[in-house]
């Protein structure tokens, strides 16, 4: 996967069609070049990302600024807390906070429940896949 995202990949994105407006996610992966690509994308289409390098420290964003975070995408393999376990936790703080898990393995069919907020999106991905999933959240929580 190239994690490196260019003007040439913006310009393929439909960025009308997935313009949420001034959204903020957060993106905890704890590979920061992953975490890089996705805010790109995530910024081409006009939200604000706060980032982390685990769930540990996405934990201490999120109580920092919860009401004000709109969607969490997660990596599901990360040091010191899973990606599983953040949904988890997060959840139980927060039950309608939207999650989309991210990982290069197999879908945890025991956290994933999209009728319920929570997607998997499998590694590598393109921008496009991305945005979807996010513009799908964030398109419900604007009318809720």
């Amino acid at each position: 996967m190239s994690l490196q995202i260019g003007l040439q990949d913006v310009e393929m994105i439909d960025l009308a069609q997935h313009e949420v407006g001034d959204r903020l996610v957060l993106v905890v992966d704890d590979d920061s070049r992953i975490r890089s690509y996705i805010k790109a994308i995530l910024q081409s289409a006009g939200m604000q990302v706060l980032e982390a390098g685990d769930g540990v420290e996405a934990l201490e964003i999120f109580h920092e600024s919860k009401k004000r975070i709109d969607l969490v995408i997660t990596d599901i393999r990360m040091p010191r807390m899973s990606g599983t376990d953040l949904a988890r936790s997060l959840r139980s703080d927060a039950p309608a906070i939207p999650l989309i898990l991210v990982s290069g393995e197999a879908s945890p069919a025991d956290v994933v429940d999209p009728g319920n907020g929570v997607l998997f999106i499998e590694k590598p991905f393109a921008p496009k896949v991305l945005l979807e999933a996010a513009s799908q959240f964030l398109d419900l929580s604007a009318r809720a």
